[in-house]
Order: structure tokens, then C-alpha cells, then sequence
């Protein structure tokens, strides 16, 4: 059962289960019974019993925010960020007070944790500007609604038997300003993704090993966690698939002797080790070419983000419109 305020959801392996609880629930609560879910929280909940598919959308809180900041007609951009963009803090050209930038992130920061995992990490970088930012970063911010007018009803489609999937990546030494690194996860259920994350990390990383193998300490405890909760659904436990393409970090997953280098890792991060010893997660080799995650560090030019988008689910596009042939 999903509760979300006074809003609830709930999910069962039969009908009558399901009724069962509803029964329960309103012997002690005035409840109003909505039927299947259509709408939740502003997302858009479609079922093809037929197709054995589901899909999930914002396309009436993505039209909202275009509105509220009169981009409804704007010129629709192939990607959130271009290429090769770094947002840094110049100490120039600062927004005026009362300026609307926090309010723009945060509203895109909602959208892209519910049904936009595709703007994850333009919008993870925006996050970090909130009570400094310049016209540099309320331009790129009004780039990620450019390219939301285009892309207003993208969803996510869940429909395989695919099991739990992960995919892991790091950038090095990507923030400007700190010179720290961006861990990129995504974790994907019968063809959807189902947790995603573009997140700076905590501390310096002295290298590109170190970078990508904090990084995939902190999409084990993900990965942990996702785990049990299908358990709990009553999906049988298996070691977690995780695609990770840099040779060193594998080497030191499956390598537990210390080395000079290593010492300088933070032991908390030698958990992942640990974890794929006892084989609740698998980490394998996956080329970077093909690493859906790779969209979560760094900006990508228009064809390598459009397989980027595919890669992880996102689909279809606004007005019948493919992104890739604009």
C-alpha cells in the first residue's frame, strides 16, 4: 500500500486481496474509493491489460510548469544540457532578488524524480545554484524547459519480465567549483527504471578508480534496498546485475587486497566488496558505449543522449515527433 498524505494505493496479487485491505482501511478511516488508479500525485497512470503494460507520465504538471514560466511556444531543444556546458559560481551577473530560480529547480527537481529520469542530471546540477545563482544558470534552467516543450508526454513504460537491473558510472572531477565527482545509478524492472540518481559526491576522489568505485558503493545500498522491498512483493532474491565499464574500479570489487592507493578509500566504501562477495550484487563489465548510466554524470551530445533515453525507458515523444530526427 502507497500513502502519499491522504492519498493511498494499493496493489495486490488478486482482486479480492486488494478489496480485502480497502475493506480494512475503511473500518477506521472515511474513505472515498477513486477505483484504478488514473491519476496520483500529478502523475498519469495508463494500463494496457491487453499489452500487459503500464506507463506513467506527468504530461499535465509538464504543460503546467511550461505555462507558469511562458514557455508553452518555446523553441523545443534536442537535450536538457548541451554538450560540454559548466555551470560554475563566478560571482557575476547574480539574479536580483525575488528572482524565480529556486522555484523553477524545484519544480523540475519533483518532475524529475517521478516520471523524468532523462533530466536527472541537468537538473541535479541546477540544484547546486539555489541560493547563488547567475544568468548562467537560469539559462541552462530555461534550456531543460526548451527541451520539455518538446518531450511534454515522454513516459515511462513497464511491460517485460525483465528482474532488477543496475547500471553505475562516475565522473570524475566533473563540479568546477569543488573539483568533486557526479556518481550516475539507475536501476531498471521489466523495462522501466524504477530508481535513478545524478548526485555529487561527498568527498575528493584522487582518481577515476576511486570516483567509480564510490559511486558503486553508493548504488549497492540501492541496490540493497530494492532487493528486499521485491522480496517483499514476493519477487525471488537474486544477486542484483550491475553494469559498471571501468576495469579498475572491478578490480578493486573483486580484489580484496589493500594497495597504496586503495588505503586512501574511505572504509565505509569497501562495502560494495563485501556485498558482492556474499553475491547479493554481481558487478560485470559493461563498455561505456553501452552504459545507460553515462547520462546521469555528464551532459551528452543529441545522438549519444537519444540512446541514453532509450536506453533507460523513456519514451514516446510529444506530437509524434522523434527527438533524434529533429
Amino acid at each position: 500500500m502507497l500513502v502519499y498524505v491522504d492519498d493511498l494505493i494499493v496493489a495486490g496479487k488478486s482482486l479480492a486481496g486488494v478489496k480485502a485491505v480497502k475493506l480494512a482501511v475503511s473500518e477506521t478511516f472515511d474513505v472515498h474509493d477513486m477505483a484504478e488508479v488514473k491519476n496520483s500525485i500529478g502523475i498519469k497512470v495508463t494500463r494496457d491489460r491487453k499489452a500487459r503494460t503500464i506507463t506513467l507520465g506527468n504530461p499535465g504538471l509538464t504543460a503546467a510548469l511550461l505555462e507558469a514560466f511562458g514557455m508553452e511556444m518555446a523553441t523545443p531543444n534536442k537535450t536538457p544540457m548541451a554538450s560540454g556546458v559548466k555551470l560554475a559560481k563566478t560571482g557575476k551577473d547574480l539574479l536580483p532578488e525575488g528572482n524565480r530560480y529556486a522555484a523553477l529547480a524545484g519544480s523540475l527537481l519533483y518532475l524529475s524524480t517521478m516520471t523524468r529520469p532523462d533530466i536527472s542530471f541537468a537538473v541535479g546540477v541546477m540544484s547546486r545554484f539555489m541560493s547563488f545563482s547567475e544568468q548562467a544558470q537560469l539559462r541552462a534552467a530555461m534550456g531543460v524547459l526548451r527541451y520539455l516543450c518538446g518531450t511534454t508526454r515522454l513516459k515511462v513504460m513497464y511491460g517485460s519480465s525483465k528482474p532488477l537491473q543496475g547500471y553505475v558510472d562516475a565522473d570524475w572531477a566533473g563540479d568546477v567549483d569543488g573539483r568533486r565527482s557526479t556518481t550516475g545509478f539507475i536501476f531498471t524492472v521489466n523495462g522501466g527504471p524504477v530508481a535513478w540518481a545524478s548526485k555529487r559526491q561527498s568527498a575528493m576522489a584522487t582518481s577515476t578508480a576511486e570516483a567509480e568505485y564510490v559511486a558503486a558503493a553508493m548504488a549497492t545500498k540501492e541496490a540493497l534496498w530494492l532487493g528486499k522491498l521485491l522480496g517483499v512483493l514476493g519477487v525471488d532474491g537474486q544477486a542484483v546485475p550491475m553494469g559498471e565499464y571501468n576495469q579498475p574500479c572491478l578490480a578493486l570489487i573483486n580484489n580484496p587486497e589493500a594497495t597504496g592507493r586503495t588505503k586512501l578509500v574511505d572504509v565505509v566504501y569497501h562495502m560494495v566488496r563485501e556485498y558482492q562477495t556474499r553475491e547479493e550484487v554481481a558487478f560485470y563489465f559493461l563498455p561505456s558505449a553501452e552504459m545507460p548510466a553515462d547520462g546521469h554524470t555528464k551532459p551528452l551530445p543529441s545522438p549519444a543522449f537519444t540512446a541514453f533515453r532509450d536506453a533507460i525507458g523513456v519514451g514516446p515523444v510529444l506530437r509524434g515527433v522523434d527527438m533524434a530526427q529533429l
